[in-house]
């Protein structure tokens, strides 16, 4: 519905300014017609235009209201603005003043008030001259000024995407206000002077009038050149800066004691004080045998899809997707990661999922320099968790995972209470090929069959490791959705025929018995390709995308937990997600913002070890944002301000769509700086990025510099 609406307004946002535009200049030609036919004519040819702009008018004011029925933060930034500011006031002069006159002039050609007491009754003669005093009137400033001044206000919501979001209210009120009244001013003057020549009988010469056109053109022209500079040049990022650059956003509670951290006071190691902490510090264990040890090579190669499609790919130990790692919980784990990749192309990996210890979250520029080609790095950490996780490279990731790097981490837990026949990865993933982009579930672009034994018990553990929202099928079996984004649901009930949605990062394990009969599993975005289980390794089944969509936020038992709607929280963030066209980095682009801001001047959010916190995603755009805060999980308390009320929801990727407001609760329980952000990372590339820091935990690492560390 919100998707519906808003892409509606845009619609109406295109199509308001050509139609407000051609009934300005068709009523300002209106005065122009000196014969009273012609001039009925060109009113009637007015009033219909102007009445069909009037119409598209009502319609946005239509659509407004729809939008609005999602909440006020929906509706009251630049939709206000442009519609009750810019536009509404001209429209209400339009109909108040110019409708009335051109109705009359549509009718008699000349007022009827005006008319000659013999004409009364009857209309004038159409060859008849209009009087100039009927002229002058009908060149009045309050005639012809209204449907110009609404051609600007449909300039506004023409517009709406390159304004900037989220400023402040009255600062906002202020600034269309007064540049609204400056341009009516301005047209006023001009219908004045107009109307003063008409009555002198002193009109500009051709070539003049044409010269101040032409030169009027130059200076737009100028401008807006001048302005798309500007606008280039001071988007432009510094070659290294600080990734804590944000204003701090302390969630309304106390500040602490280092606030200096964020802003452009940031806070460089070993300034802090007695209990100042670097993320150099916040490793895993350095000593210890590794009870699991892998190594984890990146390089380039060309590899074939199952259709025989080539990726020109980069991998983890040649391979896409990278090799599969499983580990136990409570293991001491190590993985070395060398760079094999070409050019001075850096790399490093993030532990999807897993809350390590901040220095071995894999961010570049954040809590390490990204590994340059021909050197290495060693992760050390020890699990205290379970279930399905993953990993990728967190540098210029927007590429970097596009064209492979990721695997699956799969993390077993201590005590088995649900064991496995079969226990199946299957990552989701958008490739690039020489045939153009194929969505896959790992390397499969086509149908693969497999063997399975009526009765065996199958997991299938679905990742989205693509920024795009997918939607999975699990066809012709009962099945049970046993976990969240790796973490359990509580009691999960039976379910069949239901479409699974999971956005970019987020994880869902699938349970099910084997039947007799073939069992699909199928990507929505892939729907001639995925896996059909049958006994003989050879069954045959249709996928059906077309199930209602499951609902987490209702399915499986309630369960007391620690947090929850009604706890106490010392920090209370409120988020809204919206997008802006211009320029970033010096590209044009749909820029993501959060509160209005693009990474790096993001909120930076600002909290103590012990802190409860809750914040509020708002997603006032029109894509999905699947949000990601690494080194924590969060309880999702509910959605559109209605609460969860099935199994809690613990997870650290949330997606939130467009027109949604989804409440989330974390204990600030792992120090460090850890990166908040939107898990399409096309969105993070044009700004969706911003940072939970600890108040007392600096960072040596910078955004940039000689390594070009580049956290997407």
């Amino acid at each position: 519905m919100y998707v519906a609406a808003s892409g509606l307004e845009l619609a109406l946002g295109i199509v308001l300014l050509p139609a407000w535009l051609i009934a300005a200049v068709t009523t300002g030609l209106q005065p122009g017609r000196r014969a009273v036919g012609r001039m009925r004519r060109m009113s009637r040819i007015a009033l219909v235009l102007v009445s069909v702009a009037l119409l598209l008018t009502a319609a946005r004011l239509v659509v407004y209201g729809l939008l609005a029925r999602h909440g006020w933060v929906f509706v009251a930034d630049r939709r206000l603005f442009t519609t009750f500011v810019m536009l509404l006031p001209a429209v209400i002069a339009t109909v108040v003043w110019t409708v009335p006159w051109l109705a009359s002039a549509a009718r008699n050609g000349v007022s009827p008030a005006r008319a000659k007491p013999r004409a009364r009754g009857r209309l004038p003669d159409p060859a008849a001259p209009v009087p100039l005093e009927e002229q002058s009137r009908a060149r009045s400033p309050r005639h012809v000024v209204p449907p110009r001044l609404a051609a600007f206000g449909g300039l506004g919501c023409f517009a709406q995407m390159f304004l900037p979001p989220d400023r402040s209210f009255w600062i906002s009120l202020g600034a269309y206000g007064l540049i609204t009244a400056a341009v009516g001013g301005l047209l006023v003057w001009r219908a004045n002077a107009r109307l003063q020549r008409l009555l002198t009988g002193r009109e500009i010469p051709r070539r003049r009038a044409v010269a101040v056109r032409l030169g009027t053109a130059v200076v737009v022209l100028g401008t807006v050149v001048g302005l798309a500079n500007y606008g280039i040049a001071g988007s432009r990022l510094p070659h290294t800066f600080s990734m804590m650059k944000g204003e701090a956003d302390w969630g309304g509670g106390a500040a602490g004691q280092h606030h200096d951290m964020a802003g452009d006071h940031h806070m460089a190691t070993g300034t802090g004080g007695a209990d100042e902490v670097s993320v150099d510090e916040l490793r895993g264990p350095r000593s210890g045998t590794p009870d699991r040890r892998f190594s984890l090579t990146a390089q380039a190669k060309k590899v074939k899809l199952a259709s025989g499609k080539t990726v020109d790919a980069w991998t983890y130990n040649g391979q896409v997707p990278g090799p599969q790692l499983r580990v136990t919980e409570g293991d001491l784990v190590e993985i070395k990661l060398r760079n094999e990749l070409p050019g001075k192309t850096p790399v490093t990996i993030h532990w999807h999922g897993v809350d390590v210890p901040n220095g071995e979250d894999g961010v570049a520029g954040a809590t390490q320099d990204a590994v340059l080609p021909g050197k290495s790095f060693t992760y050390r950490f020890r699990v205290e968790e379970s279930g399905t996780r993953w990993y990728h490279s967190h540098q210029a990731a927007s590429e970097q995972v596009d064209r492979g790097l990721f695997g699956a981490l799969i993390i077993e837990p201590k005590k088995q209470t649900r064991p496995m026949d079969k226990d199946v990865s299957v990552l989701a993933h958008d490739w690039q090929t020489d045939k153009g982009t194929v969505p896959a579930l790992g390397a499969l672009d086509e149908l693969e069959r497999r063997r399975a034994e009526p009765g065996e018990k199958v997991r299938i553990r679905l990742t989205n490791t693509s920024g795009s929202t997918r939607e999975f099928a699990i066809d012709d079996v009962p099945y049970k959705v046993t976990a969240l984004d790796g973490t359990d649901v509580h009691k999960p009930t039976a379910l069949k025929g239901k479409k699974l949605v999971l956005g970019g990062g987020n994880r869902m394990d699938v349970e099910f018995t084997m039947p007799d009969g073939p069992v699909r599993v199928t990507d929505g975005s892939a729907p001639d390709a995925g896996i059909v289980y049958s006994p003989d390794g050879k069954g045959v089944l249709k996928a059906d995308l077309n199930g209602p969509e499951f609902d987490p936020y209702s399915y499986g038992g309630p369960k007391r937990t620690a947090l929850g709607p009604d706890s106490d929280f010392d920090r209370d963030y409120k988020l809204v997600f919206d997008e802006w066209l211009g320029f970033y980095d010096g590209s044009f682009g749909l820029k993501q913002t959060i509160n209005g801001r693009v990474f790096p001047d993001t909120p930076m959010l600002m909290i103590r070890e012990g802190d409860v916190a809750r914040a509020t995603f708002i997603n006032r755009g029109n894509e999905d944002h699947p949000m990601h805060l690494h080194g924590h999980h969060m309880l999702v308390l509910g959605k559109n301000g209605k609460r969860a009320s099935g199994s809690p929801m613990w997870q650290d990727t949330v997606l939130v769509r467009p027109g949604e407001e989804v409440q989330v609760a974390f204990k600030a329980d792992n120090p460090g700086i850890w990166m908040d952000h939107c898990h399409n990372f096309w969105h993070s590339k044009l700004g969706m990025v911003m940072h939970l820091a600890y108040d007392n935990v600096t960072t040596p690492y910078e955004i940039g510099g000689p390594v070009g560390n580049k956290p997407e």
